[in-house]
C-alpha cells in the first residue's frame, strides 16, 4: 500500500474532509496513555498523533510499510526538534516481531483492508501488546439503525480516490465493534466524533484490550 504523491498532504486533507473530527479523534487516543507508557503507533501516516505522544514523553514508536509516508513524518518529526524522541521502523506489520508495548495505536489502518483480512491484521495487532495492554483504533463508524443516508457515500469518496493510489482496498464500512471482539478482544471504552464539531458523528474511536483465556 502507498500513498504516493498524497503523502505530504494527506494529514491536511483529512482535517479538511473531517472538519477536525479526525484530528479530535487521535488528540483524544494519546491523551487515553499513562505518562512513560511504550506506544505503538502503526501505520501512522504524516503522525500528527505521533508528535502529540512524543511532546508528552511517552516512549513512542511508529511502523509504516509506506517509505515515502515514513520520510514524511520524519521530516515533520526533526522540524519540530523530536525526531530522537521516537523509533521509526520501515516494515510491514504482518512480518513484524512480536513486542510487548502498553499501548498499539492504529488510526484510519484498518480501513486500508477488505474484511476478509481483517482477523489476521487484528491478531497481528494483539501480538504487539504486552499483557493488559490495550488497542486504540479510530476509523469511520459502523453503520448502524437509523444512518444517514449518506454516511456510506461519506466513507465511499476518499476510500475510492485513495484506491487509485493503491493506499487501500474497496470494501463496504467495517463493523470495527464486531470484528474486535470475533478477534479476541473486548471493547473498554469508545468515543464518536462529529464532523466540524456539530455534524454527524461519523468517526469513532475504540479502545479495546485481548480478551483473557
Amino acid at each position: 500500500m502507498s500513498y504516493g504523491p498524497l503523502a505530504p498532504i494527506y494529514a491536511s486533507l483529512a482535517r479538511l474532509y473531517s472538519g477536525g473530527a479526525i484530528p479530535a479523534c487521535q488528540r483524544w487516543a494519546v491523551e487515553q496513555i499513562s505518562a512513560g507508557s511504550r506506544v505503538l503507533f502503526v501505520g501512522p501516516g504524516p503522525g500528527t498523533d505521533v508528535l502529540d505522544a512524543a511532546r508528552r514523553g511517552l516512549q513512542v514508536t511508529a511502523i509504516d510499510c509506506d517509505a515515502r509516508m515514513l520520510q514524511t513524518l520524519a521530516n515533520r518529526l526533526r522540524h519540530a526538534g523530536l525526531l530522537s524522541r521516537v523509533q521509526l521502523v520501515h516494515a510491514d506489520l504482518l512480518q513484524a516481531p512480536t513486542a510487548a508495548y502498553d499501548v498499539v495505536i492504529a488510526q484510519f489502518f484498518l480501513n486500508v483492508f477488505p474484511a476478509n483480512h481483517l482477523r489476521q491484521v487484528l491478531t497481528a495487532l494483539g501480538g504487539q501488546l504486552g499483557p493488559c495492554g490495550r488497542l486504540i483504533v479510530g476509523d469511520f463508524a459502523a453503520l448502524g439503525e437509523g444512518q444517514h443516508p449518506w454516511q456510506r457515500l461519506y466513507h465511499d469518496l476518499p476510500m475510492h480516490l485513495l484506491a487509485r493510489f493503491g493506499a487501500n482496498a474497496i470494501h463496504p464500512v467495517h463493523d470495527l465493534p464486531r470484528h474486535l471482539q470475533e478477534s479476541g478482544f473486548s471493547l473498554r471504552d469508545g468515543r464518536r466524533f462529529r464532523l466540524f464539531g456539530a455534524g454527524p458523528a461519523w468517526v469513532e474511536a475504540l479502545v479495546a484490550e485481548a480478551a483473557g483465556p
